[in-house]
């Protein structure tokens, strides 16, 4: 997806980014360059956070022309970045998995119990752990 940023540089300081489509999305960065790298992954990393709350994100391109005589942006200089965003989304998607038959019962047993279902079981288990990798 492409997406406007705004980059503003005050005196001695860094650059600061705003993703306008995105509010609550910002970067930084030393240089030009790594501003518009951080920009991407802090895009990455705000979508997942969205994701993981449970929500579907909402990604609201305004024009750039009207980007450009918005106040709050006075001074900015406005870039488009490309991101990779087709994975970040709830829509579920199906794929097979082949588990022993012991622990397709355990599962099961635990899900009943805990009034869940293998899906989102398995889903749950990944993330928690991925996040422990962490």
């Amino acid at each position: 997806m492409f997406l406007y940023i705004a980059i503003q540089k005050d005196g001695n300081t860094g650059y600061g980014v705003t993703v306008p489509a995105l509010p609550g999305c910002f970067s930084y960065g030393d240089t030009l360059e790594a501003a518009i790298t951080n920009t991407k992954e802090a895009i990455q990393f705000h979508l997942e956070g969205i994701l993981e709350d449970g929500e579907e994100p909402v990604i609201e391109q305004i024009s750039l022309d009207n980007l450009i005589n918005n106040s709050d942006y006075a001074g900015a200089q406005w870039f488009g970045v490309e991101v990779n965003i087709d994975h970040l989304t709830l829509k579920p998607e199906r794929f097979n998995v082949s588990w022993p038959k012991y622990i397709l019962d355990k599962v099961d047993q635990y899900v009943l119990l805990t009034h869940d279902n293998r899906s989102n079981f398995l889903a749950k288990a990944a993330l928690d752990r991925i996040n422990h990798l962490s």
